[in-house]
Parts: C-alpha cells; structure tokens; sequence
C-alpha cells in the first residue's frame, strides 16, 4: 500500500503540468509546427497529443486510487476481524460477570472505527501528505510568491484545530461512557424481565444526556470544517490578486496561473484530508483507550481462571489458531454438532 502510494506522487505531477503545457504551448499558433524526437507536429495534432497523455494521466491516477482503497478495504476487514476474536477471547476468559452486559456495544460499535483505521494509519499520511508535497512543490515551480501564498494560512489551522479537536475527543470519550452506561441499564431490565415507571426514567436520562452530549460534538465538528472552509477560500483571492499582478507584469505565463489556481483546488483536498485524518487518529485512540481500560485487570482474572479451569486454556489456544487458521474453526463446530 506504501508503495502504490508513492506511485501516484508522479502521475499527480502529470496531471498537474499538463493542463500548463496545452494553455501555453498547445494553443500558441506562433510556434508550429514544432519538432518533438525528430517529428514535426502541427497545432491540431499537438494539442491532441497532450490531451491524450493528460487523460492517459488522469486515468493512472484513478485506477490507482482504486486499487489502493480496495486493497485498504481488506486489510481493515482482516484487521477488524482479527481485532474482535481479541476481545471477545479476553471478554469470555474474564470471570467478572459485571461486565458482560458492555461487550455488546463494544464488540458491535466502538471497535468499527478502529478496524476501518487499521488500513490508513500509514497509507493515508502518505498518500495525502505526498500530494501535498507534490502539489506545493509546482506551485513554487511556477513562482516562488504564489507557492508562498498557499501556506499563508496554513499556521493558522495548524495552531486553532488541533485545540478545537482536543475537545471533541473529551466529548467523544463522554458519549462513549453514556453508551455503556445505556447498555447496562437496559441488560439490568431484560435479566429482570420486566419495565417498570423505575427503570423508565434512567434509561429516559440516559437517552437525554446522549442527545445533549451528541449535540455538542456536531456543533463543534461542523463548526471546525466551517472554519477550514473560509480559511482554504482565503489562498484564491491572493492568487487572482498576486497571481493577476504577475500576469500584467509579464512575471508568469497565463497559462501558470492557470495551473496554479487548478493545483490549489486540489491542494485544499489532501489538506482536509489530513486535518481529517488527525481527527479520526485522536478518535480511534480515544476508543481504543476506553476498550483496553474496560479490560484493565482482566488478564490477571483471566490467568488465574485459566488455573482454576484447564479447559479455558484448551479453549484459548483454539482461539489463537483460528486467527490463523479459520477454517479450524469449521471443523471444530462440525465436531460439536457431531458429538
């Protein structure tokens, strides 16, 4: 995946020049026929050429996104799978029983988004990051103010969204607590078999707290992409007013400016995604932390379960060999149901 990855850094060149070189060359009547390798070309037959490396290009970048986020997608399944038989093991080896009633929002929610990270911790920085290089590294090409204008308020977001997110995952660790804390309250009412005015009003407390704590993560969410939006919108209006300057002045070519607005319209995605990768980063981490810390102590319970019953021992290596082997699992359940 880091290698597709780092392949897509010269196709993004590509896509990136071409446009440039058809505004000022393909379309500059004065300068044909031109000799390209030993061949002449005339205009007509020029600009073709370039329109067809340039979708040539574009159809390398694609392809290769797909291929890298499908083979993304299997190493998050596997990983998520492999995740869960985890848990589950250490949850079923815990003889606390207290805790059985919060595996299953753990085993059906909280893991969800840390298998579907798997797959992007290292891709996606790379990926995205590179662009992002790449993209930064035409711009100063062209002209070393226009590439300069496009970090103008790159500080700003770097220092106000990181603090911003910092109290999102406070709140994403409290809505994870209220989750659990429904989750129990409504396992208390199935073991008691019945729904009283008494268990009403916790669980109606609980679905409030969840609303409001859940309001709160979305006007902040929205609010820090909102501020990333009008922040990305500001760069443009330095380039038409620098970049038209230029223009006037003879300093860059129509066609650079031209390539430099189309690059900052991709530079703004791999931006956001990398702002979005931080957050998803902190979120994971912040649900990975709650998981381990709903299992603190367990491996010492678990260990000393397995002394008391053998059988839990026989049972953990099955486990084990199922991570690797998961047709074992197959033939162990044909087993049971033959016996």
């Amino acid at each position: 995946m880091i290698l597709v990855s780092l392949i897509a850094m010269p196709i993004l060149y590509l896509t990136l020049e071409l446009p440039k070189q058809i505004v000022n060359n393909a379309l500059d009547s004065g300068r044909f026929p031109i000799a390209i390798l030993g061949q002449e070309f005339d205009q007509v037959v020029f600009l073709i050429l370039l329109c067809g490396l340039y979708l040539l290009a574009i159809m390398l970048n694609g392809l290769n996104k797909y291929g890298l986020n499908v083979f993304k997608g299997y190493v998050a399944e596997r990983f998520l799978r492999h995740f869960r038989l985890l848990v589950y093991r250490q949850w079923r080896s815990d003889p606390d029983s207290r805790n059985q009633s919060e595996i299953v929002p753990i085993l059906a929610q909280e893991v969800e988004p840390i298998g579907g990270f798997a797959a992007d911790v290292l891709t996606l920085p790379i990926l995205q990051g590179g662009t992002l290089l790449t993209i930064l590294f035409f711009m100063f090409v062209q002209d070393p103010v226009l590439g300069a204008a496009a970090l103008t308020v790159l500080p700003i977001q770097l220092v106000l969204l990181p603090k911003l997110q910092r109290r999102v995952n406070a709140l994403s660790r409290t809505r994870i607590k209220e989750v659990r804390q429904l989750g129990r309250q409504l396992s208390d009412q199935l073991r008691q078999r019945q729904v009283n005015s008494a268990g009403l009003l916790p669980a109606s407390a609980s679905f409030r707290e969840l609303e409001h704590v859940r309001r709160k993560i979305f006007r902040l969410k929205f609010f820090i992409k909102a501020l990333n939006n009008f922040l990305t919108a500001l760069t443009p209006f330095l380039f038409y007013s620098l970049g038209g300057y230029f223009v006037i002045e003879g300093r860059i070519t129509l066609g650079a400016l031209v390539a430099v607005l189309a690059a900052h319209k991709d530079f703004s995605a791999p931006l956001k995604e990398l702002f979005s990768y931080y957050q998803t980063l902190e979120d994971t981490r912040i649900r990975y932390q709650e998981i381990t810390t709903f299992f603190t102590g367990s491996i010492q319970r678990s260990g000393k379960a397995q002394a008391d019953n053998p059988k839990l021992e026989e049972v953990s290596q099955f486990e084990e060999a199922t991570l690797s082997y998961p047709a074992l699992s197959v033939k162990r359940q044909g087993a049971i149901a033959t016996s």
